[in-house]
Protein backbone atom coordinates (compact mmCIF):
# COMPACT_ATOMS: atom_id res chain seq x y z
CA UNK A 1 0.00 0.00 0.00
CA UNK A 2 2.63 2.45 1.00
CA UNK A 3 4.00 2.01 -2.41
CA UNK A 4 1.14 2.70 -4.33
CA UNK A 5 0.62 5.39 -2.81
CA UNK A 6 4.38 6.62 -3.55
CA UNK A 7 3.63 5.94 -7.05
CA UNK A 8 0.14 7.88 -6.71
CA UNK A 9 1.91 10.57 -5.53
CA UNK A 10 4.83 10.84 -8.42
CA UNK A 11 2.21 10.49 -10.74
CA UNK A 12 0.11 13.86 -9.45
CA UNK A 13 3.82 15.96 -9.55
CA UNK A 14 3.85 15.00 -13.37
CA UNK A 15 0.24 15.50 -14.10
CA UNK A 16 1.38 18.91 -12.31
CA UNK A 17 3.90 19.73 -14.19
CA UNK A 18 2.42 18.66 -17.45
CA UNK A 19 -0.50 21.11 -16.28
CA UNK A 20 2.28 23.25 -15.49
CA UNK A 21 3.83 23.84 -18.56
CA UNK A 22 0.48 23.94 -21.08
CA UNK A 23 -0.14 26.93 -18.76
CA UNK A 24 2.94 28.33 -18.63
CA UNK A 25 3.10 27.96 -22.80
CA UNK A 26 -0.47 29.80 -23.13
CA UNK A 27 -0.95 32.54 -20.18
CA UNK A 28 2.59 33.26 -19.46
CA UNK A 29 4.33 32.64 -16.41
CA UNK A 30 3.22 35.92 -14.45
CA UNK A 31 -0.20 35.32 -15.66
CA UNK A 32 -0.63 31.32 -14.72
CA UNK A 33 -2.23 30.73 -11.43
CA UNK A 34 -1.89 27.40 -9.29
CA UNK A 35 -5.89 27.63 -9.34
CA UNK A 36 -5.63 27.19 -12.86
CA UNK A 37 -2.98 24.70 -12.96
CA UNK A 38 -5.21 22.45 -10.69
CA UNK A 39 -8.21 22.88 -12.54
CA UNK A 40 -6.74 21.48 -16.01
CA UNK A 41 -5.82 17.68 -14.35
CA UNK A 42 -8.91 18.40 -11.41
CA UNK A 43 -7.13 18.75 -8.72
CA UNK A 44 -7.54 21.67 -5.80
CA UNK A 45 -5.03 24.47 -5.39
CA UNK A 46 -4.08 22.45 -1.74
CA UNK A 47 -2.98 19.49 -3.84
CA UNK A 48 -0.47 21.70 -6.30
CA UNK A 49 0.81 23.38 -3.07
CA UNK A 50 1.72 19.71 -1.42
CA UNK A 51 4.17 19.29 -4.52
CA UNK A 52 5.57 22.60 -4.83
CA UNK A 53 5.86 25.97 -2.37
CA UNK A 54 5.32 28.35 -4.89
CA UNK A 55 5.97 28.64 -9.10
CA UNK A 56 9.48 29.35 -8.77
CA UNK A 57 9.85 25.95 -6.96
CA UNK A 58 7.54 24.57 -10.07
CA UNK A 59 9.40 26.43 -12.93
CA UNK A 60 12.54 25.08 -11.71
CA UNK A 61 11.43 21.21 -11.16
CA UNK A 62 9.99 21.67 -14.77
CA UNK A 63 13.10 22.50 -16.34
CA UNK A 64 14.96 20.39 -14.59
CA UNK A 65 13.12 17.69 -15.87
CA UNK A 66 12.87 18.93 -19.32
CA UNK A 67 16.40 19.02 -19.53
CA UNK A 68 16.72 15.65 -18.37
CA UNK A 69 14.24 14.69 -20.83
CA UNK A 70 16.07 16.02 -23.71
CA UNK A 71 19.14 14.80 -22.87
CA UNK A 72 17.83 10.62 -22.53
CA UNK A 73 16.80 10.95 -25.78
CA UNK A 74 19.14 13.13 -27.64
CA UNK A 75 21.70 10.97 -29.42
CA UNK A 76 25.10 11.32 -28.31
CA UNK A 77 27.08 12.57 -31.71
CA UNK A 78 30.79 13.55 -31.42
CA UNK A 79 31.98 16.56 -33.05
CA UNK A 80 35.44 15.42 -34.71
CA UNK A 81 35.01 17.60 -37.58
CA UNK A 82 32.56 19.44 -39.81
CA UNK A 83 30.10 17.00 -41.19
CA UNK A 84 29.60 15.65 -37.49
CA UNK A 85 28.75 19.35 -36.17
CA UNK A 86 26.01 19.50 -39.26
CA UNK A 87 24.90 16.46 -38.59
CA UNK A 88 24.43 17.01 -33.96
CA UNK A 89 22.79 20.56 -35.49
CA UNK A 90 20.13 19.10 -37.97
CA UNK A 91 19.42 15.69 -35.53
CA UNK A 92 18.43 18.40 -32.68
CA UNK A 93 16.35 20.55 -34.69
CA UNK A 94 14.82 16.88 -35.69
CA UNK A 95 14.35 16.20 -32.15
CA UNK A 96 12.06 19.47 -31.39
CA UNK A 97 10.38 18.87 -34.42
CA UNK A 98 8.88 15.80 -33.42
CA UNK A 99 8.41 16.65 -29.96
CA UNK A 100 5.31 18.88 -29.25
CA UNK A 101 5.58 18.93 -26.07
CA UNK A 102 9.53 20.08 -25.59
CA UNK A 103 8.64 22.55 -28.65
CA UNK A 104 6.36 24.13 -25.69
CA UNK A 105 9.08 24.06 -23.28
CA UNK A 106 11.52 25.76 -25.57
CA UNK A 107 8.96 28.94 -26.57
CA UNK A 108 8.84 29.33 -22.66
CA UNK A 109 12.27 29.25 -22.28
CA UNK A 110 13.30 31.18 -24.91
CA UNK A 111 10.79 34.28 -24.26
CA UNK A 112 11.19 34.32 -20.56
CA UNK A 113 11.64 38.00 -20.64
CA UNK A 114 8.65 38.05 -17.73
CA UNK A 115 10.61 35.99 -14.62
CA UNK A 116 11.66 37.69 -11.69
CA UNK A 117 15.58 38.35 -10.48
CA UNK A 118 13.64 35.73 -7.92
CA UNK A 119 12.73 32.92 -10.29
CA UNK A 120 15.48 33.79 -12.51
CA UNK A 121 18.52 32.81 -9.73
CA UNK A 122 16.36 29.98 -8.68
CA UNK A 123 16.36 28.42 -11.89
CA UNK A 124 19.91 29.59 -13.22
CA UNK A 125 22.09 26.71 -12.63
CA UNK A 126 19.57 24.87 -14.86
CA UNK A 127 19.11 27.36 -17.62
CA UNK A 128 22.86 28.33 -17.52
CA UNK A 129 24.58 24.97 -17.89
CA UNK A 130 21.77 24.35 -21.03
CA UNK A 131 22.59 27.91 -22.46
CA UNK A 132 26.59 28.00 -21.46
CA UNK A 133 27.50 24.87 -21.86
CA UNK A 134 26.61 23.74 -25.74
CA UNK A 135 28.73 27.48 -26.23
CA UNK A 136 31.81 26.22 -24.69
CA UNK A 137 31.56 22.59 -26.36
CA UNK A 138 30.96 24.32 -29.74
CA UNK A 139 33.76 26.42 -29.36
CA UNK A 140 36.13 23.94 -28.33
CA UNK A 141 35.28 21.95 -31.29
CA UNK A 142 35.90 24.38 -33.59
CA UNK A 143 39.13 25.23 -32.51
CA UNK A 144 39.77 21.58 -33.09
CA UNK A 145 38.57 22.06 -36.34
CA UNK A 146 41.01 24.92 -37.28
CA UNK A 147 43.64 22.87 -35.71
CA UNK A 148 42.98 20.24 -38.02
CA UNK A 149 42.59 22.32 -41.47
CA UNK A 150 38.73 22.15 -41.96
CA UNK A 151 38.84 25.77 -40.99
CA UNK A 152 40.70 28.83 -42.34
CA UNK A 153 43.30 30.21 -39.93
CA UNK A 154 42.04 33.30 -40.41
CA UNK A 155 38.50 32.84 -39.04
CA UNK A 156 38.18 34.38 -35.53
CA UNK A 157 36.27 31.26 -33.62
CA UNK A 158 34.61 32.89 -30.81
CA UNK A 159 32.89 34.89 -33.32
CA UNK A 160 31.87 32.11 -35.84
CA UNK A 161 30.65 30.51 -32.48
CA UNK A 162 28.54 33.65 -32.13
CA UNK A 163 27.09 33.56 -35.29
CA UNK A 164 25.84 29.65 -35.39
CA UNK A 165 24.54 30.48 -31.91
CA UNK A 166 22.90 33.80 -32.63
CA UNK A 167 21.29 32.20 -36.23
CA UNK A 168 20.16 29.13 -34.23
CA UNK A 169 18.38 30.95 -31.56
CA UNK A 170 17.08 33.37 -34.08
CA UNK A 171 15.53 30.38 -36.57
CA UNK A 172 14.38 28.13 -33.36
CA UNK A 173 13.09 31.32 -32.24
CA UNK A 174 10.30 32.18 -35.03
CA UNK A 175 9.79 28.22 -35.62
CA UNK A 176 8.55 27.74 -31.80
CA UNK A 177 6.31 30.94 -31.77
CA UNK A 178 4.53 29.78 -34.72
CA UNK A 179 6.36 31.55 -38.10
CA UNK A 180 4.90 29.42 -41.01
CA UNK A 181 7.91 29.35 -43.24
CA UNK A 182 7.90 26.56 -46.35
CA UNK A 183 10.81 24.38 -44.90
CA UNK A 184 11.06 22.40 -41.84
CA UNK A 185 12.93 23.54 -38.60
CA UNK A 186 15.97 21.15 -39.44
CA UNK A 187 16.16 22.24 -43.17
CA UNK A 188 15.92 25.21 -42.41
CA UNK A 189 18.80 25.39 -39.68
CA UNK A 190 20.87 23.19 -42.18
CA UNK A 191 20.77 25.29 -45.17
CA UNK A 192 21.78 27.91 -42.82
CA UNK A 193 24.90 26.33 -41.43
CA UNK A 194 26.01 25.23 -44.77
CA UNK A 195 26.00 29.11 -45.71
CA UNK A 196 28.11 30.31 -42.94
CA UNK A 197 30.08 27.09 -42.97
CA UNK A 198 30.61 27.08 -46.49
CA UNK A 199 32.07 31.26 -45.94
CA UNK A 200 35.03 29.48 -43.43
CA UNK A 201 35.79 26.24 -44.22
CA UNK A 202 39.00 25.32 -46.31
CA UNK A 203 38.38 23.63 -49.66
CA UNK A 204 39.63 20.71 -50.20
CA UNK A 205 41.95 20.60 -53.71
Amino acid sequence: MARKTKEDAEQTRQAILDSALQTFYEKGFARATFDEIAKRINLTKGAVYWHFRNKTDLIAALIQQKISDHRRVTPVISLENLAELRQAVVSRSKNIEHDADYRRFVFFMIYRMEWSEAVLAKVWPEIGELVELPEKILCEALQKMQKQGEIKKDVDIPVLRDTLVSLWKGILGKYVAGYQAKESLSEMVGKSFDMVINSVKVEKK
